[in-house]
């Protein structure tokens, strides 16, 4: 079952951030500058998460303002089933 998520995982981790690339070079980033702020904001986010030790939704409200664009960007991801899909990937290895 730890396959699904520390051997797989990997490939779920570079095609999110193949497509965080892909949105910033999209939204005129230059890909160099794309793929520099997305491996820092990962990195970021991990080192974060791991010093404090709390749970990610947590986290996540601390960084996410009523009303503001992570709020909106989070309900774009939930509205895209985001959770269902890493459950589905994750458990159909299981």
């Amino acid at each position: 079952m730890s396959t699904s998520l520390s051997g797989s995982g990997p490939a779920y981790i570079f095609l999110l951030m193949e497509a965080m690339i892909d949105a910033g070079v999209h939204m005129g980033f230059p890909r160099e500058t794309a793929t520099t702020l997305c491996y820092h904001t990962l990195m970021g986010s991990t080192m974060f998460a791991m010093k404090t030790g709390e749970h990610p939704a947590i986290l996540r409200n601390m960084v996410t303002s009523p009303a503001g664009t992570t709020a909106s960007a989070i309900y774009e991801l939930e509205n895209g089933r985001f959770r269902t899909v890493i459950l589905d990937v994750s458990t159909s290895m299981a």
